[in-house]
């Protein structure tokens, strides 16, 4: 395995995989409740993408989150198949029963818009305030965006990040501009 394909497996979860086994050593000797593991994976996750923002180019960091929120999208896999085409649909969904995130369609525009609540922390379980995650995992939620929208719609889109809670904003806002060019399938 070259540097770049255990960055881009590492990044994709296998070292959150492993965090129960670097668990500090009092939670070795005395078995501890589960939740000390979501703030331990944070703190490791956020200093493994300090790690890797000071070993890569900034093109290729973001290039790798971009991936990671793709692939975590892809893994609504079933979400977004029973919603394809349906954009109101699968607002209703996103406000119920995710993010709780405000989406907007103006067909005239070709654009939606989608925003979420005011918010002292990142939606993603991985990143927490406490834990100094940096502005540039939001790469992480364009990619994400892209491959839901362009999986809902069949169309290739473009993703704005217009405000981030992880950049200093109060809530995270995307505009998703949809082309007429068609997604390719593999």
């Amino acid at each position: 395995m070259d540097r770049k394909q255990f960055l881009t497996s590492c990044a994709g979860g296998a070292c959150a995989c492993l965090a129960a086994s670097f668990a500090p050593e009092a939670a070795a000797e005395t078995p501890a409740p589960d939740g000390w593991k979501l703030p331990f994976v944070k703190q490791r996750y956020a200093h493994l993408i300090e790690l890797m923002s000071n070993r890569m180019s900034e093109a290729d960091f973001a290039a790798l989150l971009h991936n990671l929120g793709a692939y975590c999208s892809s893994l609504g896999k079933a979400s977004l198949e029973k919603y394809r085409g349906d954009v109101e649909g699968y607002a209703a969904f996103m406000r119920k029963t995710v993010s709780g995130d405000i989406v907007t369609y103006d067909r005239d525009k070709r654009l939606i818009t989608m925003t979420s609540d005011a918010r002292a922390d990142c939606f993603c379980p991985l990143n927490g305030a406490a834990f100094k995650t940096p502005g540039a995992v939001c790469n992480c939620s364009l990619g994400w965006q892209e491959n839901t929208w362009q999986t809902l719609l069949q169309k290739k889109v473009h993703v704005e990040l217009k405000e981030a809670v992880l950049r200093g904003g109060k809530r995270c806002t995307f505009e998703i501009h949809i082309s007429d060019e068609p997604v390719e399938h593999a």
